[in-house]
């Protein structure tokens, strides 16, 4: 069974379908302690790391021979919901998911942050830097951006995906996820 570390947990969300998949979330760590409360309940088996992600990255660090860190940085800065700040301390932490991926070195990482991150042009430098030192440390990265409903959510929800595979022939492209399309839910079936 793979192992992995979730970041930026919240819920559990992204958790639960990764145990679907088959993947063993060991160890995640999220800020928020009503998220935290809900985690716990849903995910009793994976050790929760509750609060600031710099106070616990030695120990969240500490794993090894994980196949995956996954998760989703705060997307605040980045929404177009929200002032869209590049600036806003909260976007940096997509270089605090990067450390930790330099730190564990899994075989692979999924980071999920909103679709603007990946197509607007003022964050263009944030979107090259998380290239450049994930293709320092060897992994194959992509960006593809994909809306949820067309994988059976009953919502229209685009975001992007960066995926980086450790010593990968190519990088995962869009073409890979068609196998897993699916014509979206009308409101009736939802």
């Amino acid at each position: 069974m793979l192992k992995a570390i979730s970041l930026f947990s919240g819920a559990g969300g992204m958790d639960e379908g990764a145990r679907r998949a088959g993947i063993n979330v060991i160890a995640a760590s999220e800020l928020d302690k009503y998220a935290c409360e809900t985690y716990k309940d849903n995910h009793p088996s994976s050790k929760l790391f509750e609060g600031d992600i710099n106070e616990h990255f030695d120990r969240i660090t500490s794993y090894t021979d994980i196949d995956i860190v996954f998760g989703g940085p705060p997307c605040q800065g980045f929404s177009v919901a929200g002032k869209m700040d590049p600036n806003d301390p909260r976007s940096e932490l997509v270089f605090k998911f990067c450390d930790v991926v330099q730190a564990v070195r899994p075989k692979a990482f999924v980071m999920e942050n909103v679709k603007s991150l990946g197509t607007l042009t003022k964050f263009e430098k944030v979107r090259n830097e998380i290239f450049r030192r994930m293709e320092v440390l060897g992994y194959k990265v992509s960006m593809n951006v994909l809306n949820a409903k067309e994988f059976g959510v009953p919502q229209s929800r685009e975001r992007v995906f960066f995926i980086g595979v450790m010593d990968a022939v190519r990088p995962i492209s869009y073409s890979d996820f068609e196998q897993y399309r699916q014509t979206p839910p009308t409101l009736r079936e939802a």
